[in-house]
């Protein structure tokens, strides 16, 4: 099955953090929410390795989006203490995995924005 009908809800909640970005910063760029994206998985998958975690190499508009996701997933991950159901770290990297996917995909199909407004669009802006 694919991630997106396995965690429809886990990648919602992903998501929903680029859009206040954008809706904060209307000049993010679906290339700002792309690098944001990767450095999150970067820091996910030293995690997962057991190397340690270093800042962000990302700034700007991509750090914003960053650190937006980061505050979502790390409570999506149980921490500081749980207060939500909570996923583990490979499936929170597929999930981020595919929601980067989309953001090429829709960069592509609508330009420099077009994954940001298709997720407005899915949202009913």
């Amino acid at each position: 099955m694919a991630i997106e009908d396995l965690y429809p809800d886990v990648l919602m909640n992903i998501e929903l953090p680029v859009i206040e970005v954008y809706r904060a910063h209307p000049d993010l760029l679906d290339f700002q929410v792309e690098e944001g994206l990767a450095a999150l998985i970067s820091r996910y998958k030293a995690e997962e390795q057991g190397k340690e975690v270093t800042p962000p190499r990302v700034k700007g508009l991509a750090l914003s989006v960053f650190d937006a996701v980061l505050e979502t997933t790390e409570m999506m991950l149980g921490r500081p203490e749980k207060v939500m159901d909570t996923i583990d770290l490979p499936t929170l990297l597929s999930c981020l995995a595919r929601i980067r996917k989309s953001v090429n995909f829709w960069t592509k199909q609508g330009g420099r924005r077009g994954y940001l407004n298709f997720m407005l669009g899915a949202l009913g802006k």
